[in-house]
């Protein structure tokens, strides 16, 4: 269930600057059946190690080192130089020598206006960040060599269909077809606006950029590596340890614990109650991996070890989440050691994260919805309001699928996160997405969006 670290053989090799085609098109310089252009051979960045079990594109070489998050723009000669300069010198100093990993954002649209280009005047620097998602998606392995092609091979003209599937062939991508018909269903574009979401959390309005934590800096300052280094024992304050529930035991299941070593408030994240629902795990799989700046972030991402094993919402000892009565022990083992993990945190906020067959107020199913205890019930609106307007995008789907904020929990049904109000009065979540018509990236990227902005709400902020 942990991310993979995976390199190539060609990093045994020179890590030189490369030689790289400068023309798309012609005959002499095509790949054939996805093998790399005769005249390209990638450098630092096309041959760094990745981690493939993200989201987002990411190097590194250690899935617990903080991150450096990138901002980037296909159409921008601004990247294009970041990328060819400071981003091959901060991969030699921070990502092959273990210290940070790197992760990418393709901001195609302006922060101050969602739905207008951020470089270009037509859809070329979305439908290309579109296919780098794919790549990312399909075929992790040759992502960061067509990245670094793309940049090294820089065009300001559009970003056709020919002539991102050109620059697949010729960066040695096997999946072109598969890939390309993915983007132009605009597949992966939830991904590519969760990029302007950070931004306008961030308060980032161009590229390049690159983030540590919530602090930002132009990415071809001069002294970038300084001004990262300077920011480094910061985010290497904090400790980011794991433990066993209910270790050697069929149940036993990883439990995250980020400690940003600052005051502030706790967090508890649970995801794989219900093991037919992998919407829910990956998204706590992929909350793990934020940084708090102040407090604690807890996460149990695959709680119900037995049940994902089996893709079921029932096992043996029934549905993990009818096991939480108030006032009372909670009913199995299982339901004991996750309610104990989370009093011995004492958190101040808990979400829950699922998925449905259907959609809440259209078929009488729960997905698409927010569901509150009687703490916080305006954050839940908020969150919906915020996911509906940054990523939910209308010319793809209906209506229906807009979040709504659902009824409130009360601590009255023997539901975990009733408990969580029942006996502790806490501000307590349940996300539900819908696996109705849905690719698994956009309901996971809903997910993840929806509980970091609940987890911001409540003084959780992260980077």
């Amino acid at each position: 269930m942990l991310p993979r670290v995976a390199t190539r053989d060609s990093q045994r090799g020179s890590l030189g600057r490369r030689s790289l085609a400068t023309a798309v098109g012609g005959a002499g310089l095509l790949g054939a059946g996805g093998t790399a252009a005769a005249g390209f051979s990638p450098g630092v960045v096309g041959t760094a190690p990745y981690l493939s079990d993200r989201l987002h594109p990411t190097m590194g070489t250690d899935d617990s080192n903080p991150t450096l998050v990138v901002y980037v723009n296909f159409l921008s000669d601004s990247s294009q130089y970041f990328v060819q300069h400071n981003l091959e010198d901060i991969v030699r100093e921070y990502v092959l020598t273990g210290d940070l990993n790197l992760e990418l954002r393709f901001l195609s649209y302006r922060p101050d206006a969602i739905d207008t280009y951020l470089v270009g005047d037509d859809e070329g620097e979305a439908r290309a960040a579109r296919a780098a998602h794919g790549v990312w998606d399909v075929e992790p392995e040759n992502f960061w060599q067509f990245f670094e092609f793309m940049y090294w091979n820089f065009t300001t003209k559009t970003y056709t269909h020919a002539r991102l599937e050109s620059y697949m062939d010729l960066a040695g991508v096997r999946n072109i077809t598969k890939i390309a018909n993915r983007a132009y269903e605009d597949r992966y574009d939830s991904l590519v606006r969760s990029a302007t979401d950070e931004a306008v959390r961030y308060g980032i309005s161009g590229v390049p950029r690159v983030r540590l934590l919530r602090d930002h800096k132009d990415a071809n300052y001069g002294d970038v590596l300084v001004w990262i280094r300077t920011r480094f024992d910061r985010v290497n304050e904090g400790s980011v340890s794991t433990h066993s529930l209910l270790p050697g035991t069929k149940y036993e299941t990883p439990v995250y614990v980020i400690d940003s070593v600052e005051s502030g408030p706790t967090a508890f994240v649970v995801g794989g109650i219900h093991g037919e629902e992998p919407q829910g795990y990956h998204a706590a799989n992929h909350i793990r991996h934020l940084r708090p700046t102040g407090g604690k972030l807890v996460v149990v991402p695959y709680a119900n070890a037995p049940a994902i094993s089996i893709g079921a919402r029932y096992t043996e000892d029934g549905d993990l989440n009818r096991q939480f009565p108030t006032g009372a022990q909670p009913m199995s083992r299982l339901a004991r050691a996750l309610w104990d993990e989370l009093v011995s945190h004492d958190p101040d906020v808990v979400v829950d994260l699922h998925s449905s067959s259907g959609i809440y107020k259209h078929d009488g199913r729960v997905g698409q919805a927010v569901f509150p205890t009687w703490a916080t019930p305006d954050n839940a609106a908020s969150a919906c309001n915020s996911v509906n307007e940054q990523y939910v995008d209308p010319s793809e789907y209906p209506s229906y699928y807009d979040f709504d904020r659902g009824n409130f929990l009360d601590g009255s049904r023997p539901l975990f996160v009733h408990k969580v109000y029942g006996d502790r009065k806490l501000p307590g979540y349940v996300v539900e997405t819908t696996r109705k018509g849905t690719a698994l990236e956009d309901a996971v990227t809903w997910e993840v969006a929806v509980a970091r902005d609940l987890l911001w709400q409540h003084g959780v902020y992260h980077g």
